[in-house]
């Protein structure tokens, strides 16, 4: 299994996108192939499964998978530091968040060729200072409907449906949301905000926006500081699980897919340090990228607990911070 990891990058470190080989069964784990991205934070892979996109810091990247790795095919700079990049369904179209420049927007895509770009700038503050002193983009997801994208602005406290520009205020104030994550059924979205530790369920409906209807704290008040990142989907789809940073903890909620009542299952403290993003590469693993102690931990996954318990680590890397695996 060939799983693509994102790490920043510098002038020691200049090689920031690499390709991990895993072995699923034993939890071995060694890069084979690495490629000189600069700040490669976030990944996506288009829907026809043949092109990777990267953020590289100022902008993207587009790769074509080959059979000896990727092939750089072309770039964009878009802004000052593109924190995240995801695929309209139709393919038809890129869309990124720049975390700095409290901007987002979407880039024309012809064949994993970059067109014409199409920018989004947020203005004013939050109460949460100094983290929220201006916009900060952290995300930028499509619709269900795959007709419009959804922007998370972790300075603002919102979430804005464009090209409506429509604006959904997040609770509490202050928290500062993070990603988003929609249910296949189309209805339900999931919220993570990173500053309260905080992941909520929303009712989404395309005429109306999003309607909060439960929220849950992702980590232990006695854990001192600590900040949530990433959230994903747990294999059998009844629950979502966050990621801690400070804590090192991953959290497990399930959930009721028609009230949206979240209910905390466990908990695992991680080995690692500053656990960022997270992946499920089959039904019983998973991988973490652990940024400041420099490592992805391999864990297996417990359906019947929500428990995870660590079976390897690759180490000895430069601020790993993304997982895709296709």
């Amino acid at each position: 299994m060939t799983v693509y990891l994102g790490c920043y990058a510098d002038e020691a470190h200049p090689n920031g996108l690499k390709a991990l080989e895993l072995d699923e069964a034993t939890g071995a784990m060694c890069i084979v192939r690495e490629y000189p991205v600069s700040n490669a934070i976030y990944q996506a892979v288009s829907p026809d499964g043949r092109f990777l996109y990267s953020c590289t810091g100022e902008g993207l990247a587009s790769f074509r998978f080959g059979a000896d790795g990727l092939e750089l095919v072309d770039s964009v700079s878009i802004g000052t530091c593109v924190c995240h990049v995801s695929v309209m369904p139709d393919g038809g179209r890129a869309l990124w968040a720049d975390y700095l420049g409290g901007c987002a927007g979407c880039v024309v895509l012809r064949d994993g060729c970059f067109g014409d770009v199409v920018r989004r700038q947020h203005e004013g503050s939050g109460p949460n200072l100094p983290r929220q002193n201006s916009a900060h983009c952290h995300q930028a997801v499509p619709t269900p409907d795959g007709r419009g994208a959804c922007v998370v602005d972790l300075g603002l406290d919102e979430i804005v449906e464009y090209p409506s520009g429509r604006i959904f205020r997040t609770r509490p104030a202050g928290a500062g949301p993070r990603h988003l994550l929609f249910h296949p059924n189309g209805r339900l979205a999931f919220l993570v905000s990173e500053l309260g530790n905080v992941v909520a369920s929303l009712e989404w409906n395309a005429h109306s926006g999003f309607t909060q209807l439960c929220s849950a704290s992702t980590a232990e008040p006695s854990a001192g500081l600590s900040i949530a990142a990433a959230i994903r989907f747990s294999p059998e789809m009844g629950r979502v699980v966050v990621s801690n940073r400070g804590e090192n903890s991953l959290a497990v909620f399930d959930y009721d897919e028609t009230t949206g009542t979240l209910r905390f299952k466990a908990r695992t403290l991680l080995s690692g340090n500053w656990p960022r993003d997270f992946i499920f590469v089959s039904p019983t693993t998973a991988l973490v990228a652990c940024e400041r102690s420099g490592e992805v931990l391999v864990m297996r996954y417990d359906a019947d607990t929500g428990v995870f318990k660590q079976v390897s680590a690759l180490g000895g890397l430069h601020r790993p911070v993304a997982l895709t695996v296709i």
